[in-house]
């Protein structure tokens, strides 16, 4: 059960994700896509169209071969941070220490308005996520335009979406007050680890005479799931009564799958079997698999204005290795802390921790998003381009939120200039900027959703980067 309880943990403090270049409507995207604001859907090209909009994977460069490898520099990029609450407002409520009179360390003792502060950046829930992508390896093919260009792609996933309940905050600076009833309905936990080997077609077709070029694009996605642990429903409710008597429900129902070569043991599981110490491999067995795809169109109006859409991963993952189910729906009732038995059922309503057990499968969505964008070129020297994104469920790297974003690409020979800005959405806003270098046959870029946490580091609520190489021949 140590490697469970370590996933669990992980995944609450730091995940890393590495997804083919796959965004979602929250997730991180390749460099340069990322440094516009995380806009991609008309303006990323070639290899840099994987995961956003796969038409985008045929253009006009007179390059027939491009393709991602770890060097120079790894396709990776990072984000891990909150959407509630900046490095200056943990530091407040959080970060304080003094000594008293006895010199014993203690915290800052909060006034009514901090506590009303504290309450409002709960207000539309205490999100946190984390993104890693690395690119292993890509590879695209364009033999001529007629044929139009192939694509394979390989990457993982390990990446989390996690809220924290607001009646968890409501309980630790009001305690257990007369006659409240304490909801933690909107806790929400998705987590896994997953491989995706993608395999991608994308030609022009003049079917509209109004466009001068129509590019249409189709990703197919094999998915292996290594790990997984989520909840799917919580309706846990605690209300506080006469003589400090708490009743209520523990209501949930939450999942986990591992691969078996991970060597976890459940707590339920009373078996005399040993278990393994974990092992890592870099082709662990799946706990389970999954197919997907993704489906692209690019229409180019003339040399400056084109029009994106695109609908990525679809489809979904089944789960039927070492897989196991906690459910709770017991009724809660504590009138004295002294009491054993009753702080017993306590944990078990709300842990779920008699309701273990082995199941044989489940089945759970990919972060399926819609995408539509627009840009327009200026003599091949400035790009600005728009894009709508709007997830379809909240599964890691997701978010049902939508989000619009703005960005901007300025070549001056080998080097570009990026920046753009997104609102709205789980984020609220960022403000995006990096650079590029393209010598011809070798492109870099680095760049950062989130460059306002680099001016301003002490307001900031997110630390992301992203960088990448690809070759072009």
């Amino acid at each position: 059960m140590k490697l469970y309880k370590l996933f669990f943990v992980l995944v609450f403090i730091f995940s890393a994700n590495a997804y083919s270049q796959s965004g979602g409507s929250i997730g991180m995207s390749d460099a340069r896509s990322a440094s516009m604001g995380k806009t991609s859907v008309t303006s990323s090209l070639g290899l840099r169209a994987l995961g956003n909009n796969p038409a985008n994977l045929f253009n006009d460069s007179l390059k027939h071969v491009e393709f991602l490898v770890p060097l120079p520099l790894p396709s990776i990029s990072s984000s891990i941070g909150t959407n509630f609450m900046t490095v200056d407002e943990y530091n407040y409520f959080f970060g304080y220490k003094t000594t008293d009179a006895n010199g014993k360390t203690i915290g800052r003792y909060l006034i009514d308005s901090d506590k009303s502060r504290l309450k409002n950046l709960f207000a539309d829930g205490g999100a946190i996520t984390g993104d890693v992508q690395v690119q292993f390896f890509a590879i695209a093919i364009k033999p001529n335009n007629d044929f139009g260009t192939i694509a394979f792609s390989m990457g993982d996933v390990i990446s989390s979406n996690v809220t924290f309940p607001k009646g968890i905050i409501d309980i630790g600076l009001e305690g257990n007050l007369l006659n409240q009833v304490y909801n933690f309905n909107d806790t929400k936990l998705k987590s896994w680890w997953l491989r995706k080997y993608s395999f991608s077609y994308a030609r022009s077709l003049n079917i509209l005479p109004i466009f001068q070029k129509i590019s249409i694009g189709v990703s197919l996605n094999i998915i292996q799931g290594f790990a997984y642990a989520g909840f799917d429903r919580v309706n846990t409710q605690l209300t506080t009564g006469d003589g400090n008597i708490i009743t209520g429900k523990g209501d949930f129902l939450a999942h986990a799958a591992f691969s078996p070569d991970f060597n976890v043991k459940y707590d339920f599981d009373k078996s005399t079997t040993v278990k393994k110490d974990f092992k890592f491999s870099p082709f662990p067995t799946p706990a389970g698999n999954g197919f997907g795809f993704d489906l692209g169109v690019n229409a180019k109006l003339n040399d400056v204005w084109s029009f994106g859409f695109a609908i990525t991963d679809i489809g979904s993952i089944t789960w039927n290795k070492n897989v196991a189910e906690y459910s709770s729906n017991m009724p809660i009732y504590l009138d004295d802390l002294t009491n054993q038995s009753q702080r017993d059922s306590l944990v078990k309503a709300l842990t779920g921790k008699a309701g273990g057990k082995y199941i044989s499968e489940f089945s759970t969505q990919l972060a399926t998003a819609l995408r539509l964008g627009a840009s327009m070129n200026i003599n091949n020297k400035l790009l600005l381009a728009f894009d709508y994104n709007q997830g379809f469920n909240d599964q890691p790297r997701n978010s049902t939120k939508p989000r619009f974003s703005i960005g901007a690409d300025w070549v001056f020979g080998f080097f570009a200039l990026r920046t753009g800005f997104s609102f709205v959405g789980f984020d609220k806003f960022n403000w995006g900027m990096g650079c590029g270098f393209d010598f011809g046959f070798l492109e870099m870029n680095l760049g950062t959703p989130d460059f306002q946490s680099v001016v301003s580091p002490n307001t900031a609520k997110r630390i992301t980067f992203a960088f990448d190489s690809r070759w072009k021949f």
